[in-house]
């Protein structure tokens, strides 16, 4: 299996192991799994605490996300400049730090807001935008696969650590889970720092390390490429469309008038479906025009938009969640595999940081409109008509971007003059 970017020399199979165990490692114990998907367990006993409502609890989420997207350019230059893993290393340090101090609340909103934008901040780059810069520097025809094997670190994190936060809720209380949340972070990104290599660890090392230049387009032409910003906005759209849905699956599914176990399950269909996607979405792009999968799972989660809107059968809704998860599966894959493919990996991670600030400002965007609009409306017949839409408008967006610039992974094409 060839999986050296052309032109780089093949090293031992134990290299490309240990990358993408780290990258795996690193995103378990990263800003989603251990901040994002745990936020749901601090919700009711911050709220009975300081008196709040859900939604205020709630507002860590966007809070963190918005940093998470404003931040996203920078760090993706960073990287490019000092090397990813210094990043990386760096980051889950002040992540840790950060979410630990979520202890210290006293009940000010202003407070619980600002430091979760601080978490969001330190923690851009202990999620994908540091993890799957790395992968493009080890594989080529492979690269699908490997971002695909890596993302499952995600994954179980998602699964494994809201029931590690509520039993620390439990047993020594939501500001201790806060402390213990954080500590573990830190020490299972540095494990993951430890096993991540890099083979071109930045500029301002590049007099001292002996490497071949990474190939690609310039970052000045990339930045006046109708690509790169169409690929902006496709995941803008799409993480507007999906991710919204998230916090309001089972209340739709209560509103359907299923019980609460039942519109629960509805959460764990879409957890199937992201698992899956990731997978499925790494082995494909390996073999097929990436923009043309990617249409295929964003018109198949527009297919699940509809269905949530119309169906009332339970077994429909439930399709309709997984087709959902399986769409939000494949954005993680996509961003850097687009990125990798259209612009090669001279300015990898400043472009990947503008991509991913796309997915992260739709991932604001999106739950806090529906929410709006059910708060003012109280249905969720029109958003469930226009997501659809985004959904199809990306597929059409991310069709336009035509063949690859610098060829796909593993064919060696030439780098393009421009984009």
């Amino acid at each position: 299996m060839h999986n050296a970017p052309t032109g780089l020399p093949r090293v031992s199979g134990r290299i490309y192991a240990s990358v993408i165990l780290g990258a795996a490692l690193g995103m378990l114990a990263g800003y989603a799994p251990l901040f994002n998907a745990t936020a749901g367990v601090f919700v009711r006993p911050l709220a009975d605490e300081f008196g709040w409502g859900r939604s205020q609890a709630s507002l860590s989420y966007a809070a963190s996300m918005f940093g998470l997207a404003i931040v996203s350019p920078i760090v993706g230059a960073m990287m490019d400049r000092f090397g990813i893993r210094r990043v990386i290393g760096c980051s889950a340090i002040v992540f840790g730090l950060a979410t630990a101090a979520m202890a210290l609340q006293n009940g000010s909103m202003l407070m619980w807001v600002a430091l979760s934008i601080v978490v969001g901040v330190s923690g851009a780059a202990t999620s994908v935008l540091g993890y799957l810069a790395v992968l493009p520097q080890w594989f080529d025809r492979r690269l699908g696969l490997a971002l695909g094997i890596a993302m499952c670190g995600l994954g179980a994190g998602t699964v494994i650590l809201p029931i590690t936060a509520q039993f620390l809720v439990t047993s020594f209380g939501w500001r201790m889970a806060y402390v213990g949340l954080g500590i573990g972070s830190v020490l299972l990104s540095l494990v993951a720092c430890s096993l991540l290599r890099e083979r071109f660890p930045g500029t301002r090392n590049a007099m001292h390390a002996v490497t071949v230049a990474p190939q690609g387009i310039p970052l000045a032409a990339a930045l006046r490429s109708y690509r790169l910003w169409a690929i902006w906005l496709v995941f803008v759209l799409s993480s507007a469309a999906t991710l919204s849905l998230g916090p309001h699956l089972p209340s739709l599914f209560a509103d359907r008038g299923f019980d609460a176990a039942m519109a629960a399950r509805s959460a764990s269909m879409v957890g199937v479906g992201l698992l899956v996607g990731r997978l499925l979405t790494g082995l494909l792009i390996d073999r097929i025009h990436a923009p043309l999968v990617a249409s295929v799972f964003f018109v198949g989660g527009a297919i699940g938009v509809f269905l949530l809107r119309g169906a009332h059968d339970y077994t429909a809704l439930l399709i309709a969640a997984t087709l959902i998860g399986l769409t939000i599966g494949a954005e993680g894959d996509l961003i850097s595999y687009l990125v990798r493919s259209y612009f090669g990996l001279s300015s990898f991670g400043s472009l990947f940081g503008i991509a991913f600030s796309g997915y992260g400002l739709g991932a604001v965007i999106g739950p806090i409109a529906l929410g709006a609009w059910f708060d003012r409306h109280g249905s969720y017949d029109v958003p469930l008509f226009v997501l659809p839409c985004m959904l199809v408008i990306s597929a059409m967006l991310v069709l336009s971007l035509g063949r690859y610039s610098v060829g796909a992974p593993g064919e060696g094409a030439a780098v393009a003059a421009s984009a």
